[in-house]
């Protein structure tokens, strides 16, 4: 289970609520808690931010070490591409995520 959605479970356990409680707190839907706590969908940064105020934990507990490593890796390297390949790295990550989103959309709503 990644980091940030055992974090928002046990945190909002610990404390009682449920994912509507959690959800009403932060100004998101329930539907939002249940796909973050169900790796469905990765919380925003603001999110996140509202979650650990919300639930009174750091925001690094919702970080796992492996993310971490992972994303100063990309950092790293899209710091080390030319402006030009940096252009073309997120035009193709923006392309990556469209896609990603049609999937969902697909699988939320298949053709009848």
């Amino acid at each position: 289970m990644k980091q940030y959605a055992k974090t928002i479970r046990e945190s909002r356990k610990k404390l009682g609520w449920t994912q509507k409680q959690l959800a009403q707190k932060i100004h998101a839907s329930q539907q939002a808690i249940a796909r973050w706590e169900n790796e469905v969908t990765e919380p925003r940064t603001e999110n996140l931010q509202a979650l650990s105020e919300a639930l009174g934990v750091p925001l690094s507990h919702f970080i796992d070490r492996q993310t971490e490593i992972a994303d100063d890796d990309f950092n790293a390297l899209y710091r080390s591409l030319s402006p030009e390949d940096k252009v073309k790295t997120l035009d193709y990550m923006r392309l990556l995520k469209r896609q990603e989103m049609e999937r969902n959309e697909f699988k939320d709503h298949p053709a009848s």
